[in-house]
């Protein structure tokens, strides 16, 4: 589940099965692998990948 108050950069690769917490920035060149639990208030900038492959 994405909180609607995530801000996700278009360009970001998100996987099925991915929880994202509110008020997270995900910014573009990320790339996050299935079953990845990003907490509240997390900022991840690019390039990263992190989770699965």
């Amino acid at each position: 589940m994405i909180d609607p108050r995530a801000i996700i950069d278009p360009t970001a690769k998100i996987a099925p099965n991915v929880e994202i917490g509110p008020f997270t920035i995900i910014g573009p060149e990320v790339e996050i692998g299935e079953g990845t639990w990003v907490g509240p208030h997390t900022v991840i900038k690019g390039p990263t990948r992190i989770g699965k492959e």
